[in-house]
This record gives C-alpha cells, sequence and structure tokens, in this order.
C-alpha cells in the first residue's frame, strides 16, 4: 500500500524526476541534493529514482535509511544498509570493509588527533574517511551502483561519508528536510559540497486534485478535494501530507463509499492531520509547552502577540520561556503569526489535531482561566476583549449583576457593527439573567434576531436547555419557540429535552392540526396526551420581535403548501404586492426549500449557513436549477453523510438526486434514491414528478401518463398543490412523445383546471408549455422559453427548447441551446433524445464545442470576473479552476491582445477589441 501511495505522490513530479536521473547517470559521478519541506514528497521521489534505476541495471544501495546524531558521520546506519543488501554485491571481501568501518568508527573521531580538514573547513576523522573509501571503492567496483540518501539532516556529518561515494564513482542522491530545522554545520558542509541542489516545491493546485482523486481509489465526491483544502491551507499541494491525511480518513471511517463515489462521512466534523504527521511529531519533540503553547493558540483563535504575558500566565510559565517557545514554533511552521500580529495554527487541520489531544479540547477552561484573570485587572481590562472570554468559557466564569449587565448593553451597542460577536454576548448574559425579569425577555429578542442575521444557530441551544433544566419559567415563550423551530430547521437536529419538545409541537398560529415535529422529522416528537401546557398562548408580537405574527403565517402558509394562504397573505391590506417574489415564494415552497422562503419572507436579514441541513439543502435545489447538477448531487450526498436526524430536506434532496440521475441514464441509482426517499404526505407530488420522469425516460410512457392522472386527481382533491403543476406537465411531455393526443390532452385539462382555482404553484411557463405541446403552438412554447430563461431555471428552459424545435420551420438554434445546456447538466440521456429530435426533424445534430470555442469562453468569462473586480483567486473558485489556470488565460490575453494590466484587458473587451481565440 505504501509503494503505491509513493508512485502516486511522485505524480506531476516529472520534471523533477527526469532532471534527478540525468544527474545519477551521467558519465562523472555526482553528488545531488534534494532539498525541501516536510511533506513535500522528497521521499516518494527517491524511491521513483531508485525503481527506475533498478528497472535499468543499477544496484542501488539505501544509505542512512535512519540516522541520529549519536552516529556522527553515519557509520553505523551504512554498515547497515550494506549488510540488509548484502546480497546485491558478490564481493567476499566487502565484510572486511565493512570490519574496518565498523572499528573506525567504535574509536570515535574524538579519540585519534589529527583530523583532516573538509572542504567547508570541519574536521573530518583520517581514520573513518579512508574507511568509508575503502567500503565503497570495493562497492564500485560491482557495476553501477548508486547511493541513495533520505533524511541526511538527521546525521550531524553527513558530507565524508557522501563525498568518498561520488570519489568511488557511485552517483550520490541525498534527500534533506530544511523546513523546520536550524541549518546545522553539517548540512550547510554538504550543500556547500554538493554538485547539484534541486529544490522541491509544492505540486501545482491541479496535480493535487488529480492527487487526491486517485488516493481515494474509486471516484471521489467533487467536494473531497475542497474540504482538504480547507482543512490543510498550505500543505494540500505537499503530496506526503495530504497522502497521509487522504489514508488516515479512510482508515478512521470519514472516507466512504455511497453510490458509487468516496465521500466524506460528517463532512461538519474538522479534517485532522495524520497521527505521525511530521508538525505533530516536531511538536511532541519540543516537549510539553510547546504541546501546551500550541493547543492553546488553537483554542485561543486569533490571539495577538500582545496577549502572550496573559498566555503565560494562564499556562503557569515565565514570559521568557514562552516567548522563547513560540518564537521556535514559529520557526518550525508549527505557527504563524499575521500582519496584525494575531497568532494561529499552520493549518485549520493542525488546530484540529492539536485542540482533540489536548485536555481541554473545546478550549473552555483556556477561556474561563483569562476571563478571570481580565476580570482582576477591573477597570483597566478591555471589556470586549473580557466579553468575549466570558462567551466562550461558558458558566464557569462568575459574573455578578452589574457585569452581566454590561455584557447585555455592549451586545445591544454592537448588534449593528458586529452582529456574530454581539450573538455570543447576549447568549452569555441570558445564561446568567433570571428568566422571568424584562432584561430577559429583551435580550432573548435581541439573541433571535441576531441568530437570524448571522447563521449563528446553536448559540440557541445553550438558552433552550436552560428553558427546560429551569421548569420551563421563561415568559417570552413566542421567542423560546421560535428558537427551537430555528435550531431544528437549521442543524436538523430534534431537542432532547422533553420539555422543548412538547413546545415544538404546539400547532403553528392559524394552519391546520399538525404539529412541527411530525412535518419536519416525519414522527411526533412528543405524545399529543399528558404533555404540559405552555404558560398561557403563544402570541408573535409585532415591532421588536425577530419574527412577526404576518411573517410568521406567510411562512407557515409557504411551508404547508398553501397557495391560497400564500396568496391572501401576501396581499394583505398594507401589504407590497410583489408578483415575482411571490412565486419564487411558491416555488421554493413547493420544493421544501425552507431556505429561499425564509429569505423571501423575512428579507436580507435572514442569513444562511451553507453548511447546515437547510443550508447544504438549498444547494441541492439551486444547483438542479442552475444546471450543476455535479454539485447539486455532492451536495445530496453530503447532506446524506452528515449524521443529523432524518429530516424532510433528506428525503427531498433524494428526489431530486433520482431526477438527475434519470436525466443521466443512471436508471439503478435513480432507483435507489427514490427508495431511500420516504412516501412522506408533503412530498407526494415531487416524489410523483420523480416517478413520471423515471417511467418516461425508460421508455414506458403509458405508466408515466397513468401514474400522472391518478396521482395528480388523488392529489388535488386532497388539496396537496404543491409541485402538483410540475408532474402534470412533465406527463404531457410524456404524452406528446408517446403520440398520445387523448392522454396529453386530458393532463392539460387538470393543469388549466390547477391555474384556475388559483392552485398554480409554479410560474406560467409550464401551463404555456403544456398548452404548447398539445396545441403545436409555436407561440405558446416560445413564450414559454422566455418564461424559463427569465427564471434562470436550465431544467425548464432545456424542456421549452425542446418544445419549441418540435415546432419551428428551423428547429436547430434551438437544439443547439438545449444540447448546451444539457451538456451543461451532464445530462447524457437527454443528449441522446436531442439527436433523435434531430434526426426526426431531419437536420444534423448538434455536436459538442470545440476547444477553442470553449477556450474562448473560458476567457470571456475571466475578463468578465476581472471587470467585477475579482481576485485570481477568486476567479479561480467561481468558475472551478486552479489559479494557475486563470493565470494562463491572463498570460495569453495579455500576449495576444497587448494589453499591460487588467484595466486594459477589462477596457478592451468593452469596446469589442479583444481578438479571436486564433485556431
Amino acid at each position: 500500500m505504501s509503494t503505491v501511495r509513493d508512485r502516486a505522490a511522485v505524480q506531476g513530479r516529472d520534471d523533477e524526476l527526469a532532471l534527478l536521473l540525468r544527474a545519477l547517470t551521467d558519465s562523472a559521478p555526482s553528488l545531488t541534493v534534494l532539498r525541501g519541506p516536510a511533506g513535500v514528497g522528497r521521499t516518494s521521489l527517491l524511491g521513483a529514482v531508485g525503481r527506475m534505476l533498478r528497472a535499468e541495471g543499477w544496484r542501488v544501495l539505501p544509505a542512512l535509511p535512519a540516522g541520529g546524531r549519536a552516529d556522527t558521520f553515519g557509520a553505523t546506519a551504512l554498515v547497515r544498509a550494506v549488510r540488509d543488501h548484502f546480497e546485491q554485491f558478490d564481493d567476499v571481501g566487502l565484510a572486511d570493509a565493512l570490519g574496518l568501518v565498523a572499528r573506525a568508527d567504535a574509536l570515535g573521531p574524538a579519540a585519534r588527533p589529527g583530523h583532516a580538514e573538509g572542504p567547508a573547513g570541519a574536521d573530518w576523522d583520517p581514520a573513518t574517511v579512508a574507511a568509508f573509501d575503502v567500503l565503497f571503492g570495493r562497492l564500485a567496483r560491482q557495476g553501477r551502483v548508486a547511493v541513495l540518501v533520505d533524511d541526511a539532516q538527521d546525521v550531524a556529518e553527513p558530507a565524508p561519508l557522501l563525498a568518498a561515494a561520488r570519489r568511488a564513482g557511485c552517483p550520490v542522491l541525498a534527500a534533506v528536510r530544511e523546513e523546520g530545522t536550524a541549518r546545522s554545520p553539517g548540512l550547510a558542509e554538504l550543500l556547500a559540497t554538493a554538485d547539484r541542489v534541486v529544490a522541491l516545491g509544492p505540486l501545482a493546485d491541479e496535480v493535487a486534485e488529480s492527487l487526491v482523486r486517485r488516493a481515494a481509489g474509486t471516484r471521489p465526491d467533487e467536494a473531497v478535494p475542497g474540504a482538504l483544502r480547507a482543512a490543510l491551507g498550505p500543505l494540500f499541494t505537499r503530496p506526503g501530507t495530504l497522502l497521509a491525511t487522504v489514508a488516515a480518513l479512510r482508515e478512521s471511517g470519514r472516507l466512504v463509499s455511497h453510490r458509487g463515489r468516496t465521500c466524506l462521512r460528517d463532512p461538519a466534523r474538522p479534517i485532522e492531520l495524520s497521527a505521525d504527521d511530521h508538525l505533530l511529531r516536531r511538536i511532541r519533540g519540543m516537549g510539553a509547552l510547546a504541546e501546551r503553547l500550541t493547543a492553546s493558540v488553537a483554542a485561543w483563535d486569533g490571539a495577538e502577540v500582545g496577549d502572550l504575558p496573559l498566555l503565560a500566565d494562564v499556562l503557569g510559565v515565565r514570559l521568557d520561556d514562552c516567548g522563547r517557545m513560540l518564537d521556535t514554533l514559529i520557526d518550525a511552521d508549527v505557527l504563524v503569526v499575521d500582519a496584525e500580529g494575531r497568532m494561529r495554527c499552520r493549518c485549520p487541520a493542525l488546530a484540529a489535531s492539536v485542540a482533540r489531544r489536548s485536555p481541554d479540547g473545546s478550549g473552555t477552561a483556556l477561556h474561563a482561566a483569562v476571563a478571570e484573570r481580565l476580570l482582576a485587572r477591573g477597570a483597566e481590562a478591555d471589556f470586549a476583549a473580557l466579553a468575549d472570554h466570558v462567551a466562550r468559557g461558558g458558566a464557569a466564569v462568575p459574573l455578578g449583576a452589574e457585569t452581566v449587565g454590561r455584557l447585555l448593553a455592549l451586545a445591544t451597542a454592537e448588534a449593528d457593527d458586529q452582529p456574530e460577536r454581539a450573538a455570543l454576548w447576549c447568549a452569555a448574559a441570558l445564561s446568567r439573567l433570571p428568566q422571568s425579569g424584562s432584561a430577559y425577555a429583551s435580550g432573548l429578542t435581541l439573541l433571535v434576531g441576531l441568530v437570524i442575521r448571522t447563521g449563528r444557530y446553536e448559540v440557541l441551544r445553550g438558552v433552550l436547555s436552560r428553558y427546560a433544566e429551569d421548569g420551563c419559567a421563561a415568559r417570552p415563550l413566542a421567542e423560546i419557540r421560535l428558537a427551537a423551530v430555528l435550531l431544528a430547521l437549521h442543524t436538523g437536529e430534534p431537542p432532547a429535552e422533553e420539555a422543548l419538545r412538547a413546545l415544538l409541537d404546539e400547532e403553528l398560529p392559524g394552519q391546520e392540526p399538525l404539529c412541527f415535529s411530525l412535518w419536519w422529522f416525519g414522527h411526533r416528537l412528543a405524545p399529543t396526551a399528558g404533555r404540559p401546557a405552555p404558560h398561557g398562548p403563544v402570541h408573535w408580537a409585532g415591532g421588536d420581535a425577530p419574527v412577526s405574527s404576518e411573517e410568521l403565517e406567510l411562512l407557515s402558509a409557504a411551508l404547508y403548501g398553501s397557495s391560497e394562504g400564500c396568496e391572501r397573505l401576501w396581499h394583505r391590506p398594507g401589504g407590497a404586492a410583489d408578483t415575482p417574489d411571490l412565486r419564487r415564494l411558491r416555488e421554493a415552497a413547493s420544493v421544501v426549500d425552507m431556505a429561499a422562503v425564509a429569505r423571501i419572507v423575512a428579507g436580507p436579514r435572514y442569513r444562511l449557513r451553507p453548511d447546515g441541513v437547510l443550508g447544504t439543502y438549498h444547494r441541492v435545489v439551486r444547483g438542479y436549477g442552475s444546471g450543476d447538477w455535479s454539485r447539486a448531487i455532492s451536495a445530496v450526498r453530503e447532506l446524506v453523510l452528515s449524521g443529523s436526524a432524518e429530516t424532510l430536506a433528506h428525503h427531498a434532496a433524494r428526489l431530486f438526486a433520482a431526477d438527475m440521475c434519470t436525466a443521466r441514464g443512471e436508471f439503478r441509482q435513480a432507483a435507489e434514491w427514490l427508495a431511500d426517499a420516504a412516501p412522506v404526505p408533503r412530498l407526494a407530488a415531487l416524489r410523483i414528478w420523480v416517478r413520471v420522469g423515471l417511467f418516461a425516460r425508460r421508455g414506458e410512457s403509458r405508466e408515466a401518463i397513468r401514474l400522472a392522472r391518478q396521482a395528480g386527481r388523488r392529489l388535488r382533491a386532497a388539496g396537496h398543490y404543491a409541485g402538483l403543476d410540475l408532474l402534470l406537465t412533465r406527463a404531457v411531455r410524456a404524452a406528446v412523445d408517446a403520440q398520445d393526443h387523448e392522454g396529453a390532452g386530458a393532463l392539460l385539462d387538470e393543469i388549466e383546471l390547477l391555474h384556475r382555482d388559483g392552485a398554480r404553484v409554479h410560474a406560467t411557463d409550464e401551463l404555456l408549455l403544456a398548452r404548447g405541446l398539445v396545441h403545436r403552438d409555436l407561440r405558446a412554447t416560445r413564450h414559454a422559453v422566455g418564461l424559463a430563461r427569465d427564471r434562470g431555471n436550465i431544467p425548464a428552459l432545456l424542456e421549452s427548447c425542446l418544445a419549441v424545435a418540435r415546432l419551428a420551420d428551423d428547429p436547430r438554434p434551438w437544439l443547439r441551446e438545449a444540447h448546451d445546456l444539457a451538456t451543461q447538466c451532464g445530462a447524457s440521456l437527454l443528449i441522446k433524445q436531442i439527436r433523435a429530435l434531430s434526426r426526426e426533424r431531419g437536420v444534423s445534430a448538434p455536436r459538442a464545442r470545440g476547444r477553442r470555442e470553449a477556450l474562448a469562453d473560458a476567457e470571456r468569462r475571466v475578463v468578465e470576473l476581472i471587470g467585477e473586480g475579482l481576485t485570481n483567486r477568486q476567479i479561480a473558485l467561481r468558475l472551478r479552476m486552479s489559479e494557475k489556470t486563470v493565470e494562463q488565460y491572463l498570460t495569453r490575453l495579455f500576449a495576444r491582445t497587448g494589453c499591460r494590466s487588467r484595466v486594459d484587458l477589462v477596457a478592451a473587451a468593452l469596446a469589442g477589441r479583444l481578438a479571436p481565440v486564433e485556431p
């Protein structure tokens, strides 16, 4: 396994590998030093060189595989290496030469006068040097012998041994690690003695990603390289570190196979370095203070150099000792200090590793100790810094009533400028205030509003736990219940406390009797009988309340799929009649995209965290609609493997995955995704929509039509309108394809009835598309194309383009656009259908764009993003390419256009002066 990993680590090192092989196989023997930081792949490259030399008939001696400071010249390690590879050399005289080296090493250089002076002025022991000459002289008689040395810096004086090998005619390749180690005199001498020094840098970003794909075994989910890049930071492009981290994730069960892809289980959990990582070994080798200081910096994220006296006091060490150790850790690349003087671990994976291995993994005790010392300073302490440590130190920090009041006042004052810090301060104050007071009520309202604005929904957990522990004594039940709903929605974790479950299961105001937990989690959290009643009715106040009563009713109507309720509440007296937003609200609610619903209703003050249940599902829906199906399916896997409780979003996400797999012709995976999605009543229309698509695309159009007609009547009778027009329009397309005009007409009647009854959910482009298909109305289908394009819905636009292509005199532009959209989605089955329709219409089938056309489009997008003020890094992230690729595009553009700056490039593009890509 390690050999496979070593070979993978050499990927992208073709130039360095060729250079090293040429250096070793030249006619004149040479000493080449390969240097680079730990984890950059020196050992793997050394192994690759050895394998290639052996394949060409060379004898390879891996000398000094494990040196040490006690082995001054590496003689002990050399003797062991020759004995381990004795069978390569058919020379009985080697035993005498080995004995000579061993005796010279045992006597020791300090016991003999008359040392020889080496090239850099160092003392070389004559007896040891002579013994080396004899041994390598005998080895060289065997023919082509190469000496490969790893970690030569671990030998105090490596130059005498390696120079002796070169003198005997054996080419030498020595790998040394310079990062994190002071350049010893012996290492400096080796570098001065070498004929050639090759510096090994990090891999290119795209090569590192390719390395991840190879190391994963099966096809990795596209989120895996991004997660590793975020965790490893600058270490991502060091193959040794990268491969070891991937191996550690696999061994710990974090890398799992799911639906034919290698995925990261529990992706929100931090990624750690492998237990044997060089940085962790380096920290352990520096002693207990290094481990404690690194763990403290990891817990106190963003500590400044000026905080060092306080940190030394908390650790109970002298300030001088703490300062010296800090310098050592920075020199060893364990810690880094930014331009503002803030100390951090080298990368997030290192911080996660040291935090988990420390006694106080969460850092609560550290922050509590710092807070106590700041409190002791009184008025001299920076109160904002004190508030930060109090918030992170938990209930262990004792505060007086006056300090608690100041904490709440600070949160109120900084709510607009620093909402995230203010949320933590407010939560810390609430944990110490009596729940019956007016200060608690106003503070809770402030906290819920801050959480909605910042997305820090986990902050609410402490407030809710205290509510249950104190016997449900809190009076502002509206905010308590809203906090419970927000936490459950965004984290996917139902509350464990019985009191909170009972409160969460109170019916939403103004809605049909359906409890929240039954709707969201698929089961009731608390029994309906015998539970304690809330303290009075739950009223949602207006004014300063985080969510008004009108907004809550609108949210409820949208999430329960009540189109009529949405219409009525949206056009309430005094409300704005924003039809596009109302349409978007109904569309989002039809696919239970609660994040989009909340954003439309609550406006810009609502913030969504991308890694929670709602955020991940929102990425599924957004990726499906924008045609980025690879990322959408990746988000489905992320949601399923997140470890959270099963929610409505999980089942809806599986349905979207099934539909995308169907369009790609992956019917088996589509059926598996569909089977995993529970038959939830709220998702009945969406589920039938997927099944209709699966039947139709497998050629079972009659079954698709029958299912759609039966389900349509049943759902409409039950009042479940959300998504109904989607599945009926899909069935119309299947009926038209099967030339079932009667069935298509009946389905169109169902859609017309929905719209006449005011139960429409989606935009009128679905109705127009169905009319155009049934009545062969080109005008209606073209209008549907325009509406779908305005909505930015790629699947709807694709289907509308195909409808126009069936009717237009010249179908080629519409087939071309449909082909491009299907290619963007990766929908291979739809591409086949487009080709079949092309043959049916008697025109040539569209083809994928050539490399030149794709290159021109990529260059155009790069220039557009430069015009938006984005950096190369931001452009790379936006276009999902490496930063190096962006730089290559810019280099070509500058060379071709003669522009000298990014500003000139944008100006030339705006003036139409950019020359097209040449053949």
